[in-house]
Order: C-alpha cells, then sequence, then structure tokens
C-alpha cells in the first residue's frame, strides 16, 4: 500500500514535465493540495479547501525552490484562473496505483529477462532532483503518516 508521501514522491518524479509545462504544473499543484486536504483518503473533495489558499500556498513553495514556466500566463493566479490542467500526471498516478494494486511484480529478476511483466517503484524515488524537491516541500505540507 502506497503512503501520501509515496504519492507525492512520485509526482516529484514527473518535474521535466510539469517544469515546463504551466498545465502540467497546475495539474500537480492541484493533486498535491487533495493529497494534502485529505481527499484522497475520504474520497470526497472539497473544491473549495483543495482549490483555494492550500493550492497558491504548494504553487509559491514549488516555485522558490524550482524554476517552473508559466508563459503565457502572466502568473500562477493567471493560470488558476485561465489555464486548463493536463490529466498526464494522474494518468501517470493511476498507472502506478494500478500496478501496485494488481501485484505487479517489484522485482526485476538478476537477467531482467524472465517473460514477467516487473515494475519498479523505487524507479520513481532514485532522481536526485525530484528527491531534492521533495525535501524541500516537505515542511510545507502535511499529509497524514502512520
Amino acid at each position: 500500500m502506497l503512503r501520501e508521501i509515496d504519492l507525492i514522491r512520485i509526482l516529484m518524479s514527473y518535474h521535466p514535465e510539469w517544469e515546463k509545462n504551466p498545465e502540467a504544473f497546475l495539474e500537480l499543484t492541484i493533486l498535491i493540495s487533495s493529497i494534502d486536504c485529505r481527499c484522497i483518503e475520504s474520497g470526497e473533495v472539497d473544491f473549495e479547501r483543495v482549490m483555494g489558499p492550500n493550492l497558491d500556498n504548494i504553487a509559491k513553495v514549488l516555485m522558490s525552490i524550482t524554476p517552473v514556466q508559466l508563459a503565457p500566463y502572466k502568473n500562477f493566479a493567471d493560470l488558476k484562473k485561465n489555464g486548463h490542467p493536463t490529466t498526464f500526471l494522474s494518468e501517470c498516478l493511476v498507472d502506478v496505483l494500478e500496478k501496485v494494486n494488481e501485484g505487479v511484480p517489484v522485482k526485476v529478476a538478476a537477467n531482467g529477462e524472465d517473460g514477467q511483466e516487473t515494475f519498479c517503484l523505487e524507479n520513481h524515488f532514485r532522481d536526485k532532483d525530484s528527491e531534492k524537491l521533495f525535501l524541500k516541500l516537505w515542511p510545507y505540507i502535511s499529509p497524514i503518516e502512520e
């Protein structure tokens, strides 16, 4: 079972996409805000809470720790008002969750060719840049950890 911290780390691993695409960045901030607002756990979405100050704070923190391309939007407020979030990150996250829930083996055979589909969750956590981003973001969000 993946924890909320793992979901955010997975999202951070797609930084080459969301740093260069403002709509992907909008999607990222919405997903992190949803996780932070406990929408994943409860299954209920409080739209005002997800899209409110929490979203703005997450965007502000991310933009302070890494360069994010917002053009053609003037700023995050303009992106939030006029942008249309992508579904790329959501699709990637769903793919990871499906593989974990389906029990796809997570270890690669020694020779890597055992004919069985494999999935290595740790690949999402090996990128040093995404781990640095995650560590800088973590103090500003508060997912529940068991």
